[in-house]
């Protein structure tokens, strides 16, 4: 029968074993000198506490009773030094595993179910990949080389493929048909017909969706809705509908669960980048796994409507006079995270070669018009349309060019802005020290440290290799190829910037064949950039006027060091600061405890090793308790170092 009395101890026992737990916590936090939260605190001592009651049983055998009060005290002071040892351990095992990344300011412990199914969804899918390039006969000895896949048969294997997968892998294939400079003609053109090769919405999801997030039926937004599908793509499916005040719309709907779809997919991909990277060394020069993390990061931000939106209002406002080029409007009251209504425009993409002839607009006109308003959007308004592909440029009949998608829209804040414009007067004007000085800036923190008498020959030596100069794919890929080579990683708004006008440079091809978009972009920097600012004297009152202010302190501070230098008080440091010096300090602390912890270890275990051949008991006894407890302190000496080490802040980091 249980009493009350039994109970009170069962309790008294839990709160004594928890206060017990919790010392040893706190006390094995001290010695290593940090601060933990409270679960690794707890899951160290319980750890510790579960291998202190083990070894304690190994070393005596299980033994509970004793002849003498030493023995007990001994068996209780053994016990507690295991615990502690296997404490401090375990929590230096923690932070390595848990120890956050540079890019982060810290790490959670991943929900145990979740990770699992991302895992498991994770290697169905890379399962399923595989699969569909068995079936499509991808996968064997044909297509193992990339001449293979160039071949109409493995570009058509290939194609299928990506077309069976989905997802982002269609993304991927489309944006890939674009790149007639990376790849063959054979393999472009195949890739190309995943544009129009993705499947639409049943009528029933499409007006689920619509009125979820509208929040309405549609007949009473719509005077009418085509729930038949007009295009369909990766993301969003487009539909034709005319509003209640009879104006024609185009409505993008985002398709179900899409957003888990990517990142299925995005995980796949970065973990198929990682190990190519590790396989090969140029796939790790190119920085694989950086051109799919930026991928990712575009089609991300493509599943908010919303900022396509917001992007569609900034560009309208600062483009509304581009000649020959137009932006249909997205209405930002009826658009949400899911659903975009935007006006419908009638034309037919630029790579319709029939259209192009019939709008009656010279072709190398259309092209200049493109190419003029691209430009102007990036060095004019630091907003510009970053996924120009000939599906995104439409033609209407009167020979106006519409650009359409606003997800993947770059952005330049005005230091960049800055920069990219002095990049562009640099190779106007094919000036290694004006393009060494833009890169610089471009790279931001990091290109404090640039060695610029290297930077500046080898941006010449790029003037020398881009003989057409201007503003052109070639001259941009250069330029973030030499930054990489200095140990520099490109920054996005520069990469960006680049694939964009690669992608741009194969739109103007199709429309005109003869376009060439080196030359062109040379002759209209001028127009773009301003005259104003290569008149040299214009350029000279601009800096003045931002030196304003450091030049009227200049007078002050002049006095300042001189009444210093007249009293003696003028002094000179040697030190960068005092961060360096206290960081040499705490190095060489880390040091002599690292050896002082070494030294103390050597000494126990000869100790203990002169206890063993000690010949009286009593003696060796004291030589034991001597030596164990040194083992100890040495230990926790040792693990501190260790704990120090790992909490040290890299470098940079001042969160």
């Amino acid at each position: 029968m249980v009493t009350v009395a039994d109970v009170l101890n069962e309790v008294f026992g839990i709160l004594v074993l928890a206060l017990f737990l919790f010392a040893i916590g706190w006390v094995s936090g001290r010695i290593l000198g940090v601060r933990r939260g409270f679960w690794r605190a707890a899951v160290a001592a319980i750890v510790g506490y579960i291998a202190g009651d083990i070894l304690i049983n190994v070393q005596y055998g299980g033994q509970t009773e004793f002849n003498d009060v030493g023995d007990a005290a001994r068996l209780g002071l053994g016990f507690i030094g295991y615990v502690l040892l296997v404490t401090m351990l375990t929590s230096i095992i923690l932070e390595v595993l848990l120890r956050p990344r540079p890019d982060r300011r810290g790490v959670r412990l991943p929900h145990p179910i979740r990770a699992i199914r991302r895992r498991l969804d994770t290697v169905g899918r890379l399962r399923d990949i595989v699969r569909a390039a068995r079936r499509n006969g991808l996968v064997g000895r044909r297509f193992r080389s990339v001449a293979a896949l160039s071949t109409p048969e493995g570009a058509h294997a290939l194609r299928l493929t990506l077309e069976e997968c989905g997802g982002m892998f269609v993304k991927f294939g489309q944006i890939a048909s674009t790149r007639e400079d990376l790849l063959p003609a054979t393999m472009t053109e195949e890739l190309a017909q995943l544009r129009s090769a993705v499947k639409p919405l049943p009528p029933e999801t499409v007006r689920r969706v619509v009125e979820t997030e509208l929040s309405a039926p549609l007949e009473s937004v719509f005077a009418s809705f085509d729930l038949e599908a007009l295009a369909a793509a990766s993301i969003g499916v487009t539909h034709r509908a005319t509003l209640l005040d009879g104006r024609d719309v185009i409505v993008k709907v985002q398709r179900p669960d899409v957003e888990e779809v990517v990142r299925r997919d995005a995980r796949v991909m970065q973990w198929a980048a990682g190990q190519l990277e590790r396989r090969s060394d140029s796939a790790a020069r190119l920085g694989v796994r950086g051109l799919v993390d930026e991928l990712v990061a575009g089609v991300i931000e493509e599943l908010d409507f919303t900022r396509e939106a917001a992007n569609n209002a900034a560009m309208r406002r600062a483009r509304v006079n581009d000649p020959g080029v137009e932006f249909p409007e997205i209405y930002r009251a009826m658009t949400t995270r899911r659903v975009l209504v935007m006006d419908r425009v009638t034309g037919v993409s630029v790579d319709h070669e029939a259209a192009v002839d019939r709008s009656g607009v010279p072709r190398d006109q259309l092209a200049d018009r493109l190419l003029h308003s691209f430009l102007a959007q990036v060095l004019n308004d630091g907003i510009y349309h970053a996924d120009p592909h000939p599906g995104n440029v439409l033609l209407d009949s009167a020979g106006e060019m519409w650009l359409i998608d606003y997800g993947a829209v770059g952005h330049l804040d005005p230091v960049t802005l800055e920069a990219l414009q002095q990049l562009a007067m640099g190779f106007m004007m094919r000036d290694p020290s004006l393009l060494a000085r833009a890169v610089r800036r471009l790279a931001g923190a990091q290109g404090e440290g640039l060695d610029m008498v290297a930077l500046e020959f080898e941006l010449g030596v790029v003037l020398t290799d881009v003989s057409t100069g201007g503003f052109d794919p070639a001259a941009l890929q250069q330029v973030v190829r030499v930054l990489r080579r200095h140990g520099v990683p490109a920054p996005r708004a520069l990469t960006v910037l680049a694939r964009a006008a690669l992608t741009l440079e194969g739109t103007l091809r199709l429309v005109d064949p003869e376009f060439r978009m080196a030359v062109r972009a040379q002759e209209e920097l001028p127009s773009i950039v301003g005259v104003e600012q290569l008149n040299p004297r214009d350029m000279l009152v601009k800096e003045a006027v931002r030196a304003v202010p450091s030049l009227r302190a200049l007078p002050q501070l002049t006095e300042d060091i001189a009444l210093q230098a007249r009293s003696g008080r003028l002094t000179l440091r040697t030190a960068r600061d005092d961060v360096d010096t206290g960081q040499l300090d705490r190095w060489v602390d880390r040091a002599l405890l690292a050896s002082l912890g070494m030294l103390g270890l050597l000494s126990s275990s000869l100790l203990l090793v002169a206890g063993g051949l000690a010949g009286n008991e009593e003696f060796a006894t004291y030589l034991r308790a001597i030596g164990f407890v040194g083992i100890i302190v040495s230990t926790a000496i040792q693990m501190r170092v260790v704990a120090q080490i790992l909490r040290r802040r890299p470098p940079g980091d001042n969160g």
